[in-house]
């Protein structure tokens, strides 16, 4: 099981509870659960697709997952994906934040994490894995990354639209139309959307359009493809979103899949 620590070691005393290192085959699931410490997961090739109750993360190769304790989630892995994970006692003050996101990994997190991840019961507890794990944390004080999360909506009003996105993800319907279907005033539904996820409906819509995206090019599919289901008229269209919001190119995202 994913939630054992292939380490055996808790160590109370400091920040570092324990590792996971494993490889993982394409479409594997880990089926709902949950950790009482905090959880730090990164993936050195492949993509997690990463469902909770606090939203949805697709995680590639350049970001890291907190996962703040006690948060039940899912995973399943598009790719090989080559896990490496470190569990954080919540009881220590690590400086993550308090809820889950995504953060940025440096070419330094990576190999630090990978040391950590894979190290012995033993060398868990020596001064240099300890040392190791500070330099970790301090990889991730920069500001966050680009967000790859999309929120869950609690409301039902915003949960019947939000459903509708995900579902019809070429659907272009605004909100105004939204508004005169459901019967509520369209400035009503801006403030829950603002409120309650943090983000505005076209905002939210996007989102839900790049992780799909990032899903389906990590399952092989062709960016022409993808941008046409996607409601863009043109491929250039899709490639020029995609890098506004991830600084990169489709096809660089798919390079970054095989990892270093």
């Amino acid at each position: 099981m994913e939630s054992q620590l292939n380490s055996g070691a808790v160590d109370r005393a400091g920040v570092l509870v324990g590792g996971l290192s494993r490889d993982f085959a394409d479409s594997t699931i880990l089926t709902d659960h949950s950790h009482e410490m905090g959880q730090l997961k990164f993936a050195l090739s492949g993509v997690m697709v990463v469902a909770s109750t606090e939203g949805h993360w697709v995680v590639p190769p350049t970001r890291a997952l907190w996962l703040a304790p006690n948060v039940r989630h899912r995973v399943r892995m598009l790719g090989k994906v080559r896990l490496r994970s470190v569990f954080v006692n919540p009881q220590y003050p690590h400086g993550l934040p308090e809820r889950s996101c995504l953060l940025p990994a440096t070419p330094l997190f990576r190999e630090v994490i990978t040391e950590v991840a894979g190290s012995t019961s033993k060398a868990l507890l020596n001064r240099r894995t300890r040392l190791l794990m500070d330099l970790l944390l301090e990889e991730l004080t920069e500001e966050p990354a680009t967000p790859l999360h999309l929120p869950a909506p609690r409301d039902h009003r915003l949960a019947r639209i939000c459903t509708h996105i995900q579902e019809h993800l070429d659907d272009m319907k605004t909100l105004r139309e939204w508004s005169k279907e459901l019967g509520y005033d369209q400035r009503t539904l801006h403030r829950l959307f603002i409120q309650e996820l943090g983000m505005s409906f076209l905002q939210w819509r996007q989102q839900a359009k790049l992780l799909a995206a990032l899903e389906w090019l990590a399952e092989g599919r062709q960016v022409l493809g993808i941008a046409l289901d996607l409601g863009y008229q043109t491929q250039s269209a899709f490639t020029a979103m995609f890098r506004r919001n991830l600084g990169i190119t489709p096809s660089d995202f798919v390079r970054s899949m095989a990892g270093a």
